[in-house]
């Protein structure tokens, strides 16, 4: 069985999670590596903010 985590971001946060997975990307593209992982969890990050945008679930 898979863990799943959760993490609250502010948008600071979650910008520097999301540049910095772009950044590493960048550079396996350039070493010609296979981008996969970063690819997919890149799009789970992206997906997450969508998923939960303008929600904080701690309030209901």
């Amino acid at each position: 069985m898979k863990e799943i985590y959760t993490l609250r971001l502010d948008r600071y946060d979650y910008g520097i999670i999301l540049n910095t997975l772009n950044d590493r990307r960048t550079e396996m593209i350039k070493n010609d590596q296979d981008t996969e992982i970063i690819d997919n969890t890149l799009l789970k990050v992206i997906e997450a903010k969508e998923r939960y945008k303008g929600c904080d679930c701690s309030e209901r």
